[in-house]
């Protein structure tokens, strides 16, 4: 049953991607966005499952895109409303002089006071916009590192390629790191300048992360003191970071160039790429785990 769950949230997830990336880049990722070499377990399971249907991106539907208008539409409906209510005064030929014993002053004055509500919650509405943050360029050296001293299989390999491209292209990750049993045996995108690949060590956060099998996210990494356990391997401007546990053994970091650039989607995402890889890493045997550096710079690659 847990298997045919993880098949069935990479299904969502693929088509959660693939909406992301036409939102975001107006086009589609050019490979598929499932490899197919998987795991057994988890291909056994996609061939019994129906076909999940389409899930839909909040972020990116209609009133997002227009927030603009429908911030504006109070506003528009307050002043239509006054300017309705003196145009049909000035018609009907009714005096301007209000009358409290006339039934169309007192309706003209809850008229008013509707319009005037509306008026001052348009107004409230466009004085709140959500301030845009800007990226950052991460001080460090981009690259795309696996443990040569670890032997991953063909469908882990091909999984964690197929991370990195889709999570690179789609979200404002920039980094992306595994550490399993006690090692790191993958690193792509930002690291810190002048750090050789593979140094990586699991703290207290990621530690509670594997023990508690939930995720932790740092919005805004310098206002966190444990973020010199992220800082020890990633750019010191890294804006923020995201670890999610890969079963108990593991854990799976990512780092942004953005404060609070990871939503609530993208952590859905992450959480579901590290429970495809908890499958795919099943059985692997680390090389000496807990060594740190060792083979560090062996199999590194510049991206």
């Amino acid at each position: 049953q847990i298997k045919m769950q993880l098949a069935s949230s990479s299904s969502r997830c693929s088509q959660l991607v693939r909406n992301r990336c036409v939102a975001q880049t107006g086009r589609a990722l050019s490979k598929p966005i499932l490899t197919p070499s998987r795991s057994r377990h988890v291909a056994a399971a996609s061939s019994k499952e129906q076909p999940a249907a389409e899930v839909p991106d909040a972020t990116y539907n209609f009133i997002a895109q227009f927030q603009g208008g429908f911030r504006a539409l109070p506003l528009w409906a307050g002043g239509i409303g006054i300017v309705g209510l003196l145009a049909n005064r000035a018609i009907s030929g009714i005096s301007a002089v209000v009358d409290a014993s006339s039934s169309q002053s007192r309706t003209d004055v809850l008229g008013i006071a509707m319009s005037a509500v509306l008026l001052l919650t348009g107004l409230q509405w466009l004085s709140l916009k959500p301030r845009v943050v800007p990226a950052v360029d991460l001080e460090g050296d981009d690259v795309y590192w696996t443990d040569s001293l670890t032997k991953l299989p063909p469908a882990a390999a091909s999984e964690l390629q197929w991370a990195w491209d889709s999570v690179r292209s789609c979200t404002r990750v920039r980094s992306l790191v595994l550490i399993y049993q006690g090692r790191t045996i993958w690193h792509a995108g930002a690291i810190k300048k002048g750090l050789a690949p593979g140094g990586a060590k699991a703290g207290d956060i990621c530690n509670s992360v594997m023990s508690s099998g939930s995720g932790n996210y740092l919005a805004n990494l310098v206002l966190y003191p444990g973020r010199l356990e992220f800082t020890s391997f990633l750019p010191d401007n890294t804006q923020g970071v995201a670890v999610q546990a890969v079963g108990k053994q593991g854990v799976l970091i990512a780092g942004t160039d953005t404060v609070r650039g990871i939503g609530s989607l993208d952590q859905a995402w992450l959480a579901t790429i590290a429970d495809k890889l908890e499958v795919s890493l099943e059985g692997v045997k680390v090389a000496q785990p807990g060594t740190g550096f060792g083979g560090a710079g062996k199999g590194a690659s510049k991206a």
